[in-house]
């Protein structure tokens, strides 16, 4: 600090702004994107973004919003869309399938409780968006969990979820 600012920060009123700073995956949360698969590296005022992303459509989103971010100049893309599973119609002789995602009514006498048994590749998000409709509401589902669950972005397979009413 200089002798200037030391002068206008002893007879100036106001306080100096607070640096906050706000995760890429939470603002892609809170703009409405799925930033699970992403990863992100720093470089001087600039960000890197690898990752898979299901559409272009989203790319171009997830771009906006870390080119949107104060004092990023530049945003490398390094995303790669995942191309759509091809559609297999099940022969008649083979067995239906198994249900991936189990969702069974809790056990205990509370009500209309569901839980849902976590399998790999699921992450908050994506479950609230199977069961809710909207994936933006994920915190729901950690709150209801907070017993299990220490950090929204840490969930693994086999773990049994409450999954509360809408």
């Amino acid at each position: 600090m200089g002798l200037f600012d030391s002068i206008k920060n002893t007879f100036s009123k106001s306080e100096p702004a607070a640096d906050v700073t706000t995760a890429p995956s939470q603002l892609l949360r809170e703009a409405g994107l799925d930033s699970s698969g992403l990863k992100f590296t720093f470089g001087n005022a600039e960000i890197t973004v690898k990752g898979n992303i299901a559409s272009e459509a989203d790319r171009q989103k997830i771009l906006d919003v870390l080119s949107g971010i104060p004092g990023i100049n530049s945003v490398q893309d390094e995303m790669s869309v995942s191309a759509p599973a091809p559609a297999v119609e099940p022969a008649s002789t083979a067995e239906p399938p198994e249900p991936k995602k189990p969702v069974e009514p809790a056990a205990s006498g509370e009500g209309e409780a569901r839980t849902y048994t976590v399998v790999s590749g699921d992450t908050l998000w994506k479950i609230a968006e199977r069961m809710y409709g909207n994936g933006s509401q994920y915190m729901k589902i950690f709150e209801a969990n907070t017993d299990l669950l220490e950090n929204p972005d840490r969930i693994f397979p086999g773990q049994k979820l409450v999954i509360p009413e809408p």
